[in-house]
C-alpha cells in the first residue's frame, strides 16, 4: 500500500492520477492550512468550484472507488500524506 508526500500550495495541483486498478485512497493533512480537494484542475479554495475541505493540523478524507485525477489546493502552503489501496495489495 503505496503512502507519499505531496506539497500543495495556492495553485491547483495534481496529487493523483487516473488509476484503473485503485480501491481507495485516504488524504491526511497536518500542515497549518486547509486543503481542497477536487475531481478536476479547477478545484478552488472558495467559490462554485470550492473543493473538499480537508482541514489543518490532522484533518482527514477517505473516498472509494474513484479511479480518476484527483487535484488539491491550500490556503498556504501545506504538505499532505497520501495513502492509496490498489487491486492486488
Amino acid at each position: 500500500m503505496p503512502v507519499f508526500t505531496v506539497d500543495v500550495g495556492t495553485t491547483p495541483k495534481r496529487i493523483l492520477s487516473v488509476n484503473p486498478k485503485r480501491i481507495a485512497f485516504m488524504i491526511i493533512n497536518d500542515s497549518g492550512y486547509d486543503v481542497y480537494v477536487g475531481f478536476n484542475k479547477d478545484v478552488s479554495t472558495s467559490g462554485v468550484n470550492k473543493g473538499v475541505v480537508i482541514a489543518a493540523n490532522g484533518g482527514c478524507w477517505a473516498y472509494e472507488y474513484h479511479k480518476g485525477e484527483l487535484w488539491a489546493v491550500a490556503s498556504g502552503s501545506a504538505e499532505i500524506t497520501i495513502v492509496e489501496s490498489t487491486e492486488g495489495e
